[in-house]
């Protein structure tokens, strides 16, 4: 009797894996996160030699929103930006992080004591660089905790193209609320010389987001979905 239902177990467990990859097959080709290896490295190829500048917010005296989570916003954004370097180092990019650790970026420079001196150093190190695109990535905070979601905000008309690729990538990877690619007059956005995003990642004010943003998990996927919109723009997926 137990060979019989091994045997019959076991057909089972074939008719099903043969199922499997009749459907999978019939689906088409993976998308470049669910792909394999060389697959997603060939949906990637549009990374390398480009030179990004990660601006991870705030730090050192600093904390940025202290919201309804366990983190900080300068903590979430610096983990993010390292993650994210990690992801882009790997498919050929060069990345330079205006700040590397929880100091302020203004420690140590000329700018150390100036009013806006963490603003002005960030965006010193990008217009001292051979970067082609900056991005500055935060937190976002709204009086009322239900509101949630993510937005990348720019200022010139060549920031336009790279903020609506960021802005999809992240929708499209993490489902987050699509809050839409908005004109805003941040200081580091009008004071970079190279095409430049701010993304504003989730509400620190609403409970479920600020949750999320404190785990690896998540803050991989936002790292994700900043990739894929990165490539995009190198791409000319407009």
């Amino acid at each position: 009797m137990r060979k019989f239902v091994v045997v019959y177990s076991n057909m089972w467990v074939s008719l099903f894996m043969l199922g499997f990859f009749v459907v999978s097959s019939l689906l088409g080709a993976e998308t470049p996160f669910m792909a394999s290896p060389n697959n997603r490295s060939s949906a990637l190829q549009h990374l390398q030699g480009t030179v990004v500048v990660l601006d991870p917010g705030h730090g050192g005296g600093d904390p940025g929103t202290l919201g309804v989570g366990p983190t900080t916003e300068a903590e979430n954004v610096l983990a993010i930006a390292w993650e994210l370097k990690s992801m882009l180092e790997r498919y050929g990019a060069k990345v330079i992080m205006t700040r590397q650790t929880e100091a302020s970026p203004a420690v140590g420079t000329q700018f150390a004591g100036e009013r806006n001196g963490q603003l002005a150093a960030r965006v010193a190190t990008a217009n001292r660089s051979v970067g082609q695109i900056f991005i500055s990535l935060h937190n976002d905070w709204h009086d009322n905790s239900s509101v949630q979601g993510t937005s990348v905000h720019y200022d010139k008309s060549q920031d336009l193209a790279l903020a609506e690729t960021l802005q999809r990538g992240i929708v499209d990877q993490t489902n987050a609320v699509d809050l839409g690619v908005r004109r805003s007059n941040f200081y580091v956005l009008r004071n970079t010389s190279i095409p430049a995003a701010l993304v504003e990642i989730g509400f620190l004010s609403n409970p479920e987001e600020a949750s999320l943003l404190a785990k690896p998990s998540y803050r991989r996927e936002v790292a994700l979905g900043l990739l894929a919109g990165i490539n995009a723009y190198f791409a000319g997926e407009f």
